[in-house]
């Protein structure tokens, strides 16, 4: 790679000549100032950032510490969403993956640190409360799908509380009182708070949930988190009384509810309704009919956290919740006892419209 120096002795002047041209000095004249830039031209040169911190200038990098986010297909949507900040902005992303590990992350801070990015974000696949005990001196940082209880930054998480409730309204409003919830992993943040929206949106309705209806569709498991959802669907429907809607804790789980019904000769929706979560299109748009499910805001936490701390980084911290709204789709009917709430629930729009961020 082209030197300072390699550029001082094409242009023929001095290192220091060279350097004024770089820090935008005005004693260079003009005729001077046009051979130094050709020459930089031809010799392919381009100063480091090492050099720019050291003239005090930004370096223009961004960082983001992930947790196998870059690995995830739908919440990879959240390394976009700050892409499309940076690229707004004139700022190179830099990006670095902990695979779960505390001295990783130690590691990669510290590598940012010292290449001193403007910013640092932390970003997790899943809804997730976080501990970091990395030091971060004084580097603007801000948490995108994550948070700390103490909430020392900005932290863009999202509302799955109201996603539960949304996930709920949407078979209530299509006529459904007979409603089951297949759960995400136990213990898991997103499942117990989907799990109060869903009450919520029940007990505003009149409706008392069947304890028996719900169920975790998903386990912690090495390989197949989903290797009891068979079961659980059996349970569901072993009974006289039976589900005529079905929430499910995610599009994959959905995806594999509708094939169980299928095979035991259950149409969806004409028999039971079914309800996704995440809005994953490689599964929600591939489906027939399309997958009605609630949409997981990744893109626009990605793109708020990074707004937030590169042009406010400054301001107190906050925790943001970004809604998580319907897309309704063609798995989710009136019931079969109730075949006038078709109309009704048929003339609602075919997909949401997104909404602020609503700030604690």
């Amino acid at each position: 790679m082209a030197t300072i120096h390699d550029v001082a002795e094409r242009a023929g002047v001095s290192i220091k000549t060279v350097s004024r041209v770089l820090n935008g000095g005005g004693e260079v004249t003009e005729k001077t100032r046009s051979r130094i830039e050709e020459a930089m031209r031809s010799l392919e040169f381009t100063p480091s950032a090492a050099a720019r911190m050291l003239r005090g200038r930004p370096t223009g990098l961004v960082a983001v510490i992930a947790e196998h986010l870059t690995t995830t297909p739908d919440s990879s949507e959240i390394i976009k969403g700050i892409q499309n900040v940076c690229e707004q902005l004139g700022k190179v992303l830099l990006i670095g993956e902990t695979g779960g590990r505390q001295d990783v992350a130690d590691r990669l801070v510290a590598d940012m640190r010292e290449r001193r990015v403007e910013a640092i974000l932390f970003a997790t696949p899943f809804h997730a409360q976080v501990t970091l005990e990395t030091p971060l001196g004084s580097t603007p940082t801000a948490l995108a799908n994550c948070f700390e209880a103490a909430c020392r930054f900005t932290q863009v998480v999202p509302d799955d509380e109201g996603g539960g409730y949304a996930a709920a309204r949407i078979v209530l409003d299509a006529g459904h009182r007979k409603i089951a919830f297949l759960q995400l992993i136990p213990g898991m943040i997103a499942t117990d708070l989907r799990l109060r929206g869903f009450q919520r949106a029940l007990r505003e309705a009149g409706v008392v949930p069947e304890p028996a209806w719900l169920l975790h569709g998903a386990e912690q498991a090495e390989t197949d988190e989903f290797s009891h959802l068979a079961d659980a669907v059996e349970h569901l429907f072993a009974g006289a009384e039976r589900p005529t809607a079905i929430l499910c804790g995610n599009d994959k789980m959905a995806m594999r509810v509708i094939f169980i019904l299928q095979r035991r000769g259950l149409r969806v929706p004409a028999d039971v309704s079914i309800v996704g979560f995440d809005d994953f299109r490689l599964i929600s748009e591939a489906l027939y009919p399309g997958l009605t499910t609630v949409a997981l805001p990744y893109r626009e936490i990605g793109e708020l956290s990074g707004r937030h701390v590169l042009e406010h980084g400054d301001a107190p911290a906050t925790t943001v919740r970004v809604p998580c709204l319907p897309v309704l789709r063609g798995t989710v009917s009136a019931p079969p006892d109730r075949p006038a709430a078709a109309a009704s629930a048929s003339k609602r729009p075919k997909l949401s419209e997104p909404s602020k961020a609503a700030a604690r």
